[in-house]
């Protein structure tokens, strides 16, 4: 199973940073609750989230040859939990952009409140059409991208 977790790009700028939109579906909270945890996205898809976001920048400043992978995560703190129908802002801002490796810091906020803040993430770029095909993904791109929104 594939989990799109980017709903909107809103803004981007090659090898700098990206903006974008993840909703919490009344489906995804649950997979939480079973637990025993009050009804919130998973701490692990609030980061693979910020981690695809990030990819997007990598896919779409490379026009579509080269893709990340995650190699190290620095630090990660969450503030507040995601909840269902929230609207997460995210944002991943490049610190280095490399041919070996992609040094992200990335936030994310709900109403202008910040819910996660990541610092360190490094990317491996390593060619796209190994795991996914360009053209489904330009694809994609043209339905989530919604400059101006958010």
């Amino acid at each position: 199973m594939k989990f799109r977790m980017v709903d909107r790009i809103l803004s981007w700028e090659p090898k700098r940073s990206i903006r974008g939109v993840k909703t919490v579906s009344f489906e995804e909270y649950c997979l939480r609750s079973p637990l025993g945890y009050d009804e919130h996205l998973p701490e692990s898809l609030l980061m693979e989230s910020l981690f695809q976001l990030g990819n997007w920048l990598v896919i779409l400043s490379s026009d579509y040859t080269r893709m990340g992978l995650i190699v190290r995560t620095g630090e990660v703190t969450f503030l507040e939990p995601l909840r269902p129908g929230e609207h997460m802002v995210m944002e991943a801002v490049v610190r280095s952009y490399r041919d070996d490796g992609v040094l992200f810091d990335g936030t994310a906020s709900v109403d202008g409140r910040r819910i996660v803040e990541g610092r360190s993430c490094l990317a491996a770029p390593t060619p796209l059409e190994e795991y996914y095909n360009p053209e489904d993904l330009r694809v994609l791109f043209s339905e989530i991208h919604r400059p101006g929104e958010g």
